[in-house]
């Protein structure tokens, strides 16, 4: 843990989100379910905005941003992107222009994190339905525009799942590790989703450096598994580079990665993953919305009920609620 620590404190990072975010039991799923220690980690509660998991990232890719002197930070996603809501907050925090860039038509009623951005004053181009690889060519033309104004951008590429941006899930780990050894509490296995795999990358990374103490199952709501591994694999070689410190391990034996739940594909719920989305709120009084959040809780009800958990599990709650004001 030390030399981890120690290499995080090195990088550039600014200061966002409320941190320890809360641990806790989820009493009224473990009765449910006929079980105990199953806990919740909510990084739906990092303290700007709606909150969510896109905080910890933004601390160091806004304070990679800040050391270069950048003065506009431009971000892409889809109409409800929670990464383009949370990076608006994170700028309006950090005195930095906000530019995003939606592959959608603008609507003509402002719902869900369309209305936060809105609130937020936000530089919106809404580049109509093109593809994300259209979407990227747009942005990154703007940075050379911006440039040629004498602007200094900074792209948020990859949805933030880069090597800089894995760092807030590193730190995560770290912090996750010291909130169950000061309690004494039994978490033994971490459920987590895996989009771009940025959330999946820093813990299995942060996980391997610390030898190894959680299990980690990462349940895709996008991609096929193979597809993923690809991601995660090629983002954890580029936080090795990022901190110095080898991961030194084969990918399949730091974690379980399934795609079992994600029906057919991102933004598209399951009748699952959408009954949870009602089912959560009434036992514990807590929102989950239909694209990541609820899918990782059907494939974590689905592994305890087949007894393939043998000890404390851990929700990770990734936020995305300003998302469901705009799904339904």
């Amino acid at each position: 843990m030390d030399k981890l620590t120690a290499a995080l404190s090195k990088m550039a990072r600014l200061e966002l989100a409320t941190l320890p975010t809360p641990l806790h039991r989820m009493k009224n799923f473990e009765d449910e379910l006929g079980v105990s220690q199953i806990y919740i980690k909510r990084d739906d509660m990092t303290g700007l905005g709606p909150g969510g998991n896109k905080i910890r990232s933004l601390e160091f890719l806004l304070g990679e941003a800040l050391r270069k002197n950048c003065d506009t930070i431009l971000v892409a996603g889809p109409l409800q992107s929670n990464l383009c809501t949370l990076t608006a907050c994170a700028c309006a925090k950090a005195r930095l222009r906000c530019v995003t860039v939606h592959n959608g038509t603008e609507p003509k009623e402002y719902r869900g994190n369309l209305l936060l951005n809105r609130l937020l004053n936000v530089d919106a181009h809404y580049i109509g339905d093109v593809s994300s690889e259209i979407r990227s060519q747009y942005t990154r033309n703007l940075a050379k525009e911006l440039r040629s104004q004498e602007k200094v951008p900074y792209i948020i590429e990859n949805g933030g799942t880069s090597g800089i941006g894995a760092l807030g899930y590193v730190s995560a780990c770290v912090e996750l590790q010291k909130q169950v050894n000061e309690h004494g509490l039994q978490v033994h296995t971490i459920f987590a989703p895996g989009g771009n795999g940025g959330v999946a990358t820093g813990l299995i990374y942060g996980n391997a450096l610390l030898d190894m103490p959680f299990e980690i199952i990462i349940i895709s709501v996008e991609s096929d598994s193979a597809s993923l591994k690809n991601n995660i694999s090629r983002t954890i070689a580029q936080v090795e580079q990022t901190l110095g410190l080898p991961f030194n391990r084969r990918l399949e034996e730091t974690c379980q990665i399934t795609d079992s739940y994600r029906g057919e594909g991102w933004g598209l719920n399951t009748r699952e993953s959408e009954r949870f989305v009602h089912r959560l709120p009434r036992m514990e009084g807590i929102f989950v919305e239909n694209v990541y959040t609820s899918k990782v809780l059907v494939g974590m009800e689905d592994f305890i009920r087949k007894k393939y958990v043998k000890k404390g599990a851990c929700y990770l709650h990734t936020g995305g609620v300003g998302a469901l004001f705009g799904q339904y």
